[in-house]
């Protein structure tokens, strides 16, 4: 009788309801075949907030070139919220670097030698090649950029600095996959 009435007490205590945190492990729905390129592995915390940080840069730089240069206005909406979701992605890398366990030094404001090509060729492009030219970069940049954060998402040691990649990881897939329904091939398809 006393097993029964404990019983029933315990189904009216109320039960705490934890919220179920999102595994930046399983961020995002595309795999390496989708993408083009695999998860880089074991980046040390470093390391990946300076390839990511070089990424953000390059997209945010480009962007803004192609939010007044495109000549199609949906390349040119498209790199408005590429910019915008960047300066996000960037702002939230930055804000991680500093806890209470550690900090990571913060990145350079000046683009790679690789990256700043790329800028360099498409400041110089002409009108009619800009807009194919900057998504073209674009997409590559994106891909590198998910291997980068995919990685980290998935094996990274500093839970700060995983989520940051996790969070990364779906918003690169959908403007991949944006940005190729632009490309000619994308939109005769």
């Amino acid at each position: 009788m006393k097993i029964a009435i404990f019983a029933a007490l315990l189904t009216l205590a109320p039960v705490p309801v934890l919220a179920q945190a999102v595994s930046p492990a399983t961020s995002g729905t595309m795999t390496s075949a989708d993408i083009g390129v695999s998860p880089i592995a074991s980046q040390s915390g470093p390391n990946y907030v300076l390839a990511a940080a070089d990424a953000n840069l390059y997209q945010i730089k480009a962007s803004q070139l192609a939010a007044t240069r495109a000549q199609r206005d949906d390349v040119k909406a498209y790199a408005k919220r590429v910019l915008a979701e960047t300066q996000s992605s960037h702002k939230a890398l930055l804000a991680a670097l500093k806890n209470d366990q550690r900090t990571i030094k913060a990145p350079s404001s000046t683009l790679s030698a690789d990256r700043a090509a790329l800028l360099k060729l498409l400041q110089k492009a002409p009108k009619s090649a800009f807009d194919n030219l900057y998504l073209t970069q674009s997409a590559q940049v994106q891909q590198d950029t998910w291997a980068v954060h995919k990685g980290y998402a998935q094996d990274g040691t500093d839970p700060a600095l995983q989520q940051v990649a996790g969070t990364a990881v779906p918003v690169l897939e959908n403007e991949l996959a944006t940005g190729k329904s632009l490309t000619p091939t994308g939109l005769a398809g």
